[in-house]
């Protein structure tokens, strides 16, 4: 059981927008977590003791919202279907249908990629390389309508496809406990 202060925190992370919730908050948790420094630069996000640039991405792992609706009906479950109500367990990663979104890759801009999976238990970090991303599961080498081909792109991660990340690129997880622990002093 989660003690109450690791659940708000936890709850806050899920409710904050994409944006704040990766780049405000989790950025400078997973930098702290590897011992990475703020990148010098614009372009990429870390920068490691061996002066490798490296690129944060997080997603949250939701399950997925009932399709096949009138928008009438979608617009209404909207209220029935919050995401605290779509939290997963890493124990039903194999079972649950989510779609986790690794995107704007730009693999030009960084020598390795952070990405973290936040699950409603634990968050699990991975790691790859450059040259590695093109051959994750779901790779597409373009992401919006107006990139280049190659420059950025983006991959899924479901329940189809978790286990070859979770075999090739896991290395570390934490629970919620830990990751408010580490938090603790991170001034933003």
């Amino acid at each position: 059981m989660m003690n109450s202060n690791s659940k708000k925190f936890r709850d806050g992370m899920f409710l904050a927008s994409s944006r704040t919730y990766g780049e405000t908050y989790m950025e400078p948790i997973i930098r702290k977590i590897l011992g990475l420094s703020e990148s010098p630069t614009g372009e990429n996000d870390a920068l490691d003791d061996n002066g490798e640039f490296g690129e944060i991405k997080c997603s949250k792992i939701l399950s997925t919202k009932p399709k096949g609706k009138s928008l009438v009906e979608r617009v209404i479950s909207e209220s029935e279907n919050d995401v605290l109500s779509r939290l997963i367990p890493f124990s039903d990663c194999f079972t649950s249908n989510y779609y986790a979104n690794i995107q704007n890759v730009k693999r030009d801009h960084f020598e390795f990629l952070i990405y973290v999976l936040l699950f409603e238990d634990c968050i699990k970090i991975f790691k790859s390389y450059r040259g590695d991303i093109s051959s994750k599961p779901n790779w597409c080498p373009k992401h919006g309508r107006y990139d280049v081909v190659g420059k950025s792109g983006q991959f899924g991660i479901t329940k189809n496809n978790i286990k070859k990340h979770l075999k090739n690129n896991l290395i570390q997880t934490l629970t919620w406990e830990e990751v408010y622990e580490i938090s603790d002093g991170i001034i933003i």
